[in-house]
């Protein structure tokens, strides 16, 4: 009975055991030198404490799911196979390597204990192949689509090449050192190690002698590339490793629907502040260039963007790496003088964000990037008083008159004439409809604002409105980085909205329900806030609204950034749609997640746009699927999709329309 198992270290011996420990501690300390000087580059940054305990389950489920099993990766299929491979393939090959070591400098030497013998040695040595193999398909995938294919969002660098190389070496020379140790002796067992069996006939030729010669070589050669390879990962983008799985972990308190995303964080000690806003690298936190540094520049972030993909100065990709290499070079003793606005980035780059969150949410290592434009933005309106001429008159408007069209505070009254709508300021109310300032004064959207207060009647809902009394949320402001303005805005609103004892609020705008929801927590203001999409599925749902399908024609549903991305508000809307549609429902090329922006968030609405319209972009793919009615449940993006179908000169075959205005044509 010949004995299933393979002797650990065979012609290599205790010279090449003894190599490996001393190749391995080398490695640890290069290892833990180029980690030391990493973590003292992170540092240059604010201090930002986390609380890691704080839903630290959710973090980790996030980092098990997308980390490891690669969810959000996998999305794009060859380029999420191709990381899916090289990872797994590694994973497989570490546990086994480690599985190795364990009997050879532990169990077996200790206590001659052999447990990589018999069904298990098949198995093991099966999966080390099948991982080598996936991994090495994995690279040339890479490979391939690097250097072959040539998508425009990757941008090669001489690092690039060198890792996938390495790597292929790697695993090549550890296929070849397997099948010349098979070909040794050939037994038959090893045929569970398919690819190196297959590799042995390379060899079965030679002479026993020749055979052990060509093995010590290419063991000693494979085990040098290995441990060379992981010294050279904290000098590489190999770094990936460390500092992605890392931001994964980190993103959990901020970044899940139910938490903050897309909420600002404030300005700290606003009122003794010197200046406001960012214009150095070492102004950011260490949490956020700690972003910089986890980027694997795969451009997944530039697909997404409404501005890049309109010709705008913005690709979230470079404007990360551009921050990056502003990083490096003021570790590297190498200061900026000027600042970074106008230097590292440029003013129109930072004004062509729309602050959709795309690149964000669809980051497969979760960074962040309106966060650093907005301290660049604060920088600019705050501590300069530079901004754009549009932006000027937005601030002055909403000095004066506290809404950014500038109107008095009685035609916010003018959408009410002939319905039945309390005033909260005169008698209480269950619930506050925040109408805001678009649905208040936009002659197109004080439809929406009327059909909704329908709704609500036709429902029975106790509901008021403030009236003149109602200010703008302040997301304008905020967003385009008044933060004075947005205080003074945010701070009066959550001091009446206390006083008159207002716990619930209703909203048709996605980005008040953000701001009043996620943003006025910050400033004392907890608030139950509901959109009127989930309002609506939920009156439906307890039987109060009665609906019937009235909207003929194809219907697709474009999804709000502030609604959907922002805070994972998807099904709802869908499910309201489901009750008023008669005919058929299709949703366009980009949606849920992937949505593409109607280019009127970040404060962009209220600026002119001066390349490729973003919202003709998004009504195109309305156009391609022949869409009759585009159903949104935004004011900006009403405005938006109702703009682009006049410029598309399509107002015969195709409408925009209010979720309200549908449900009103269903009563």
């Amino acid at each position: 009975m010949v004995d299933v198992g393979r002797e650990i270290m065979w012609n290599v011996g205790h010279a090449g055991q003894y190599v490996s420990y001393a190749f391995m501690v080398i490695v640890a300390i290069i290892l833990i030198v180029g980690l030391k000087k990493r973590y003292a580059m992170w540092k240059i940054g604010k201090p930002s404490p986390i609380q890691f305990t704080k839903r630290l389950g959710e973090r980790i489920g996030y980092f098990i799911a997308n980390g490891i099993f690669h969810k959000s990766i996998l999305r794009e299929a060859f380029p999420g196979w191709m990381h899916f491979f090289i990872f797994w393939g590694f994973l497989v090959l570490s546990v086994g390597t480690a599985l190795v070591a364990i009997q050879a400098d532990f169990t077996d030497l200790l206590f001659k204990v052999k447990f990589l013998k018999g069904g298990f040695y098949l198995l093991f040595s099966f999966f080390l192949d099948l991982a080598g193999l996936m991994a090495i398909i994995g690279i040339l995938m890479a490979i391939y689509r690097r250097y072959v294919t040539k998508p425009t969002r990757l941008d090669n660098k001489p690092d690039d090449a060198i890792v996938l190389v390495w790597i292929l070496v790697v695993l090549v020379t550890g296929f070849l050192a397997e099948g010349v140790r098979i070909a040794h002796s050939m037994p038959d067992y090893e045929k569970w190690s398919f690819v190196g069996y297959v590799t042995a006939y390379m060899f079965t030729g030679m002479p026993k002698e020749s055979i052990e010669v060509t093995h010590k070589v290419l063991w000693y050669l494979h085990m040098v590339l290995s441990f060379g390879l992981l010294a050279y990962i904290v000098y590489s983008r190999l770094l990936h490793i460390i500092t992605s799985s890392l931001n994964m972990m980190f993103r959990g308190v901020e970044d899940v629907p139910e938490g903050a995303r897309g909420a600002i964080a404030p300005i700290e000690d606003f009122e003794n502040a010197e200046e406001f806003g960012i214009n150095s690298i070492d102004g950011f936190t260490w949490r956020q260039i700690f972003d910089l540094d986890a980027c694997t520049r795969c451009g997944r972030c530039q697909d997404l963007c409404p501005a890049y993909n309109t010709e705008k100065p913005l690709s979230p990709k470079q404007f990360i790496q551009d921050l990056k290499a502003e990083w490096e070079r003021h570790c590297a003793g190498v200061k900026n003088e000027d600042g970074m606005i106008d230097t590292t980035i440029q003013e129109e780059t930072l004004w062509s964000c729309t602050a959709c969150l795309a690149c964000q949410v669809n980051c497969p290592v979760s960074i962040p990037t309106f966060d650093k434009n907005i301290e660049m933005r604060r920088y600019l309106t705050l501590t300069l008083s530079k901004t754009t001429s549009e932006t000027k008159l937005l601030f002055k408007n909403l000095q004066k008159n506290n809404n950014p069209y500038g109107m008095g505070k009685k035609e916010r009254l003018g959408w009410t004439e002939g319905l039945e709508v309390r005033n909260a300021m005169e008698q209480e109310v269950e619930y506050l409809y925040w109408v805001g300032c678009v649905a208040s004064l936009d002659d197109r959207n004080r439809k929406v604002a009327r059909a909704f207060a329908t709704i609500l009647n036709q429902a029975g809902v106790n509901f008021g409105i403030l009236g003149t009394d109602e200010m703008c949320c302040g997301d304008p402001s905020r967003r385009c980085g008044n933060e004075e303005q947005y205080l003074g805005t945010a701070q009066g609103n959550v001091e009446l909205l206390n006083e008159i004892g207002i716990k619930k609020i209703i909203t048709t705008c996605p980005h008040c329900y953000t701001t009043i929801k996620k943003e006025y927590a910050q400033l004392g203001g907890n608030f139950e806030v509901y959109h009127q999409a989930e309002f609506i599925n939920k009156l439906i749902g307890e039987g109060k609204l009665k609906l019937n399908p009235a909207l003929e024609g194809k219907v697709t549903l474009h999804d709000p950034c502030y609604l959907g991305r922002v805070n994972g508000i998807f099904d709802q809307p869908r499910n309201v749609l489901g009750k008023v549609s008669k005919g058929v429902y299709e949703e366009m090329g980009r949606n849920h997640n992937r949505s593409f922006c109607c280019g009127g968030g970040g404060g962009r609405i209220w600026m002119e746009e001066h390349h490729k319209r973003i919202n003709h972009a998004r009504i195109d793919e309305a156009i391609a699927i022949e869409a009759n009615t585009v159903v949104t449940a935004c004011p900006y993006c009403l405005i938006m999709m109702e703009d682009a179908i006049k410029d598309k000169e399509k107002i015969e075959t195709m409408k925009a329309m209010d979720l309200s205005e549908v449900v009103v044509k269903g009563l």
